[in-house]
Formats: C-alpha cells, structure tokens, sequence
C-alpha cells in the first residue's frame, strides 16, 4: 500500500477531502477503509477503487473536513481475510497506530511557502567580515561581566581559550552587506544572522537593548540597509530573537550599576524586578539564569508586561523589525523550549503561541524558527512554530552515521538501518509541511564544525553536503563551512571567514555550489515527498518524489564498490530517462552500482 502526500494522492475542494492509496494491481483485498478522528472519534469510510492499470489498482474515498479543528487526522485499514492491514507514516502494520504516526492534513497555519524553496546561509556578524574598521571594539574599552577586559584582535588570529566572548575581530553588518554578493554566488537565497541587538559580548545572545542593533555593528541604519540590499536581490532575512533572557547589564537588571541604580539587581523595588525571578527576594544573587550563567538572566514570561513589551501588537518588539525600515523576514526563536513563566518553562506552550500570534498579526508570512536541540514535534503541530531547527532529525543522526559521534561528541557508530530508523522517528510525528520547512544544518556556532568532526575527510564531507541539500527540509549552511573552515566546539566553531581565496578549499566549494544549484533546479528536492529505498550496513538510499519526477540520492559510507538492489515501487511510473547528476553512481533497471565513498543523485523521469 502506497500513499503519499502528494496531489495526486490527496486534494482538497471546498470542504471535502478526496484521499487515494495505491495497492499493486495483483495485492488481494477484501475491503479498504479509510480512518479518520472527526471530534476524536473513529470514523470508518469504505474506499471504491476507481482505477486499475499495468501495475497499479487506485482506491478513493471522500471526507467531509472540520473547520473547527487545525489539522485532520487519518490512516488506512485494509482487511485481507482474517487479518488486517494498517498504513501510516511508518509503514504497514497489524494494528491501528497511534496519533501521533497518522497522515496529517492541515486545515490552518500551513508553514509560509517561501521557507522550502530557500538554501540559507548562517552568517555569526562578529566573524564573517569587517566592512568598518571605525566601528571596532577597542581594547580596554570596558569589562565584560565586569571583570573580562575587551581585546581587539587582528582579522583572523586564533580564537582565544578564555575570554572569547569578549573578544573583538571586527565583523558587522556593513560587512555581512559587502558579502552579499559572495553569498548569493555559492546559491544561498536567505541569510539567519546570529543576534545583532546591543550588548556587551561578542556573541550577542545577552541582549542590552532590543530595540537598537549594536553600534558596533552599524547600529539600526547598518540593519535597514542590510534587509533593503538583500530585499532589492528576492532574498530573505532571517534574526535572532533571545527573549528567553537578557544580558545582566540590561537597563532592567543591571548588575553592574552601569545605569540609573533602579535595575532588578540592586533595588528590590524596582520597577522592573517582577521581570525576572528571584528565589531568594532578600539574596540579589539568588536569581534565575540561563544553565546557571549569571550573565544570562531569564525573564519571567508569568509577567504581562514582560508579555507586553515583546508582543505587543502596536509597539512589541516582534513587530518593530518586521515592520519598515526593516521587514524582517522571521525570527528565530533561541532556546525556545525553556522559556516560560516563573522558576522555569511553565505555560511555554501558551508563550510561544502567544509569540507566534505576535509574528503573524504583523506578517502572516513571515517564519516562526525555534531552537531545539532534541525532538520538538511538540512545537510542530501548527499552533507553533513554522519549524525547528533539526538538530534531533537531521544534523545528530548525520553526525551519528557519519562521523561516529553524538550530540555529546561521545562515541555513536549507527548502521544505515538505525540511521534511517532515526530519521524517519522524527519525520513521522510532524506534518509532511513542517517536515519540508525544516531548518536542516551539519553544524552551527553551537557545534563542532562537520569538515572537523570528519577529520577534513573530502568524500564523508561531500556525503553529508549532497544530504544536507537533498534531504527534505530547507538546508542551511553555517558560514565559512563551504571554504573548509575548520574549528571544535564553541569558541572555536566561531574562527573569522578568510577572505583570502588561495586558503579556500575550492573543490569543496564547488561541492556546495553544483549540489545547490541542483536543489534550486529539481522540483522534488525542494518540496518532494520522501521514500527509504534502501538502507543496510554502509550504504543509505532515499528518494524525493514529485509528479513525474523520482530523484534517487545514495550514500556508500565504506571505501568498496558495492551493488544494491532498490525496490522502486514508490514511484507508479516508468523510468524513461535515468541520468546520474552528480557522483559516480550508476542505475540500470533496478541494480545500483556505487563506488566506495560515493556520494550521488540520479534522476528518473
């Protein structure tokens, strides 16, 4: 039984569902229902088949839709005999799945369209380029969580051990602007820029004011001539949103006195020390912090006017850089999850909707981006978030399969079959359109860089590139990656782009560019449905699926040659034209031939 979610196999008109499954033309069964949840409640619709060819029997059925509900639920039930049948996003099975594995339809709050047509590229400001030399930080210039001293470091020394977070190379947007053309030369279409607001740190996630880009970075009028370059050339922008916590020096708290005395930190009866919360009201160090850093304190969503200044629909912040001069194009919401009211993440369902209800009302097409470094298909079911960054779909599972390694960078060996098991895990409990906008990465400023983790091995390196563009979801590549930047975990993931072309590695470069350009041409890659066709041992190989197009991508982890056989039966047509775009694979009828490390995309029409 094949169904996919796809309009050949289901559409909708007015307020009718039409669904359609595909059986082989020789499968035996006596009856076919299709399964839905209409008020949470079974509902058993007989299927009719409407059509038999040379290899296919086609069964339909209709399905009155519910307004009222955001997302329609249903599955397949065929009985053979004295046994039963059951498809869902997991496959075949004896017995009716749980919710969670059935196909889902969404009736509201679809991902904006733009989001799987994008190939993003992270950009960190600080390290990417310096556009403005007059606009560095200077040495001594103050102290940093008030004991580190700034340092102004020449573009492109070593990351320092200690003491990263105030340390200055000179990146700002004036630069990220002067970039823009490179970008758009590798094929990125959407730039997510770490965060740019006022604070102290190199880093930027302890936000001093949210209402002001950092001067040294350009301050606000670098931000609107950044959005209206990267608008004039049909891009997209994406910011950093950390509404989580602020920086300790924040007007509001100000720890360090380096304001007007009336911060949460000092004065009890301060205005705003309800803002954040404090376990101990008579301890001033007592209070709540990001994992424990006290230069992160965590704000108190349980407050409304906490709630107010960020999503107030005339004057929040949300709607402040989605309107003019900027029209940002979304936000990406950092540590999400822990947000929340109180001592901790209480009620952050009701936040995060309350948030992603501030976005729409301002852009409804704007994207709702959260950071989530472990399942999150919680956040994913419509009322939410647009998407997740996929660190517990896509990036830990490749690092797994590829390099051996944890989210932890502890030891983890997967075979291709644990592999595809863990993707399709996450997969399955989301809807075919949040899966198609998720944000997919190899790495990030929070993580070891990939070209490391592999030991700058070029062919697993192409291997995860070729699935980092071709798996469903939107890629996103972290800067400098594509040149061979190298670097472990934070700080030293966070090195400066060399702008120096003979240090580039440019065969991987040009990796990135073909399998990008490939993504922007081929249909399938950028919104096909997803089949396993094959994964054991070394060897992995998916399709992307879409009208009359299969693409077949395949991956040989070992360094032999090896042959597989693919059972193909995802796709109802017939293969007229078979061309290998990219890699050395070969396909002939059903038999794929691989090289050893073979990394490749065949196409089928």
């Amino acid at each position: 039984m094949y169904h996919y979610p796809l309009p050949e196999y289901r559409h909708a008109d007015g307020g009718q569902l039409t669904v359609r499954l595909r059986l082989a033309r020789d499968a035996n069964v006596d009856q076919l229902w299709l399964r839905t949840e209409p008020d949470n409640e079974e509902q058993l619709t007989a299927m009719t088949k409407e059509q038999v060819d040379e290899r296919w029997q086609w069964w339909s059925a209709d399905v009155s839709l519910s307004d009222h509900e955001p997302t329609f639920l249903y599955c397949f039930k065929a009985i053979c005999g004295d046994r039963q049948r059951w498809l869902d996003t997991t496959g075949v099975g004896p017995r009716a799945p749980k919710r969670e594995h059935q196909f889902r339809w969404l009736l509201a709050d679809h991902p904006p369209q733009w989001i799987h047509r994008q190939v993003f590229y992270q950009v960190f400001p600080e390290r990417f380029r310096n556009g403005d030399q007059r606009l560095n930080v200077q040495t001594d210039a103050y102290r940093y969580h008030g004991e580190v001293a700034t340092q102004s470091m020449p573009w492109g020394d070593d990351i320092l051990a200690t003491g990263d977070q105030a340390a200055f190379y000179g990146g700002d947007l004036i630069g990220v602007e002067q970039g823009i053309d490179y970008i758009q030369q590798l094929g990125a279409t959407a730039i997510y820029l770490n965060p740019v607001f006022s604070s102290p740190s190199s880093h930027k996630y302890d936000t001093e004011d949210y209402l002001n880009v950092d001067p040294h970075f350009g301050g606000n009028a670098a931000l609107a001539d950044l959005c209206q370059q990267i608008h004039q050339r049909e891009m997209k922008i994406v910011l950093d949103a950390v509404f989580n916590h602020t920086s300790e020096t924040h007007p509001w708290f100000d720890r360090w006195q380096q304001h007007d005395n009336s911060g949460a930190y000092f004065t009890p009866s301060s205005d705003t020390r309800s803002y954040y919360y404090f376990y101990d009201q008579a301890n001033a160090d007592s209070y709540r912090c990001w994992k424990g850093a006290k230069t992160l304190p965590t704000l108190d969503w349980g407050n409304p006017q906490v709630q107010d200044y960020f999503c107030n629909p005339k004057s929040g912040v949300i709607q402040h850089w989605l309107n003019a001069p900027y029209h940002i194009d979304g936000w990406r919401l950092d540590v999400i999850h822990m947000l929340g009211d109180g001592p901790g993440a209480k009620n952050n369902a009701t936040r995060m909707r309350q948030i992603r209800q501030a976005v729409k009302q301002s852009n409804a097409n704007a994207m709702v981006l959260g950071e989530h470094f472990f399942e999150a298909s919680r956040w994913l079911q419509g009322d939410q978030e647009d998407a997740a960054m996929n660190y517990f779909g896509f990036a830990t599972p490749v690092r797994a399969f590829l390099a051996h390694q944890d989210v932890a960078y502890q030891p983890c060996r997967l075979d291709a079959e644990e592999f595809a098991a863990w993707l399709a895990e996450a997969r399955n409990s989301i809807a075919f359109e949040h899966q198609l906008a998720q944000f997919n990465l190899l790495g990030s400023h929070d993580t070891a860089r990939f070209f490391t983790l592999v030991n700058e091995h070029l062919p697993t390196m192409k291997q995860a590139v070729l699935m980092l563009m071709s798996y469903i979801g939107v890629p996103s590549i972290y800067y400098g990656d594509e040149i061979g930047l190298v670097g472990g975990n934070d700080p030293y993931c966070r090195r400066c782009f060399n702008w120096d072309e003979t240090s580039w590695h440019h065969e991987l470069r040009s990796w990135y560019q073909q399998t990008i350009a490939l993504r922007h041409r081929l249909p399938a890659l950028q919104r096909g449905a997803y089949a396993t066709l094959y994964a054991q041992g070394d060897v992995f190989v998916f399709a992307r699926i879409v009208e009359q197009q299969m693409l077949i991508v395949a991956i040989n982890r070992s360094n032999q040659a090896l042959e597989v056989n693919l059972d193909l039966s995802c796709w109802h047509h017939q293969a007229s034209h078979i061309e290998t775009l990219i890699g050395d694979g070969q396909l002939s009828q059903q038999q794929l031939l691989l090289s050893g490390y073979a990394a490749t995309l065949i196409l089928c029409q």
